[in-house]
């Protein structure tokens, strides 16, 4: 599958290539940083666009039977879970465009929302946007493995709480929640008649031995799973986002959501892209994992036997290294400029993710191996 083949994206208006200026302060650094990865899209996904483009009228449009069918068929197989047509809604813009929505949909100004900490950055600042009282939950860490803290969760709750957000599986940690904690989130939630809205746009991307348990299977009329193959075909650039949504009444605002902001047609290059992703891409799915499985054990390894002061968070999910560099003692600022400026290398760090502790690092491993391992060593000389 040629996952090893370098590809040159600069100048390419990569976002990740191409404009990490304002964040670093250097147009020449390794970019391990954004969520994409560095290998080329599936040639189905290609045939299928270039097929789409064949038609010289790009207006509004609908979804097909097949649209339907390729949703509905993917996540039985993948996640074993049989979901009803009526409960699929969409939001071709991306999935933070949908919960943006869904926030201002389902809660007013001053309600607070709970999310475990750390999380995906732009989920913890739609909330404080949409003026949300944002409490952040710290996840518990035992030996290097992060859980949810379902006691620090009740004990936050408070009268105005009406909403937590999940990450599942766990970015930037990659954990990939086991059905018990899942279920025990689940009471919690109904205990406090909490709706929970669980981003799963990671949810293929799960590394042997693992299995990925959709929120929604588990606690159905008072939450919302999204799921998208942005992140598991590398097609960000044409999103497409399905939000399944069980509870009527739930669905129904969102859609008025969608409505009004005009966000309910769809985006002819998503909708083939994605079709062909779930009908013909599977085997090129599986390959993918066995070669990020592989570049987590690269990364696990080179730490151990090279830079021990750094560890890598043990991976169950994603193409994500959470790096715990605490032992370098040194300030995240520090830690940062010298990656950039000794390494020529570029991390997210935590305070990105909400941590209350510096230093943690995510390290995107969605590469060549050979880049992959120049990416290593920089590190160990930007901060030995």
């Amino acid at each position: 599958m040629h996952f090893n083949k370098k590809i040159n994206r600069k100048n390419t208006n990569s976002f990740k290539w191409d404009d990490y200026q304002n964040l670093f302060g250097r147009s020449d650094l390794m970019p391990f940083w954004v969520a994409d990865m560095d290998f080329a899209t599936p040639e189905p996904i290609l045939d299928a666009i270039r097929e789409r483009t064949k038609h010289p009228i790009f207006g509004y449009e609908i979804r097909s039977e097949k649209y339907y069918c390729a949703i509905e068929d993917w996540v039985r197989r993948r996640h074993n879970w049989s979901i009803d047509r009526e409960w699929l809604t969409f939001c071709p813009p991306s999935t933070i465009v949908g919960i943006y929505g869904l926030v201002n949909a389902l809660t007013f100004e001053g309600d607070s929302i709970i999310i475990p900490t750390p999380n995906y950055g732009p989920l913890l600042n739609l909330v404080k946007d949409n003026q949300r009282e944002l409490i952040t939950s710290p996840m518990r860490e035992t030996q290097g493995m992060f859980s949810i803290d379902l006691d620090d969760i009740e004990n936050k709750i408070q009268t105005n709480s009406k909403m937590i957000i999940l990450s599942s599986p766990h970015n930037p940690t990659g954990r990939v929640f086991k059905k018990s904690e899942i279920d025990d989130l689940s009471e919690l939630a109904k205990k406090y008649k909490l709706i929970v809205i669980s981003d799963e746009v990671h949810c293929d991307l799960v590394l042997p031995g693992f299995k990925h348990i959709p929120f929604g299977k588990v606690m159905k009329h008072q939450s919302i799973t999204i799921v998208s193959p942005n992140k598991s075909f590398n097609t960000a650039s044409i999103p497409q986002s399905t939000f399944i949504i069980p509870n009527e009444n739930i669905r129904e605002k969102f859609k008025d959501y969608l409505e009004t902001t005009q966000l309910n047609h769809d985006a002819s290059f998503g909708s083939v892209a994605m079709i062909a992703a779930y009908c013909h891409c599977e085997e090129w799915l599986d390959e993918l994992l066995s070669y990020i499985h592989g570049n987590h054990k690269i990364v696990q390894n080179y730490f151990e036997k090279n830079f021990p002061k750094v560890k890598k968070t043990y991976a169950e999910g994603t193409y994500l290294a959470w790096l715990d560099c605490r032992a370098l003692n040194m300030s995240d600022n520090e830690i940062k400029k010298r990656l950039v400026e000794k390494g020529g290398i570029g991390l997210y760090g935590g305070d990105y993710f909400g941590m209350e502790t510096e230093g943690f690092f995510r390290m995107n491993i969605a590469c060549s191996r050979e880049f992959l391992i120049k990416g290593l060593k920089a590190i160990k000389k930007a901060l030995s």
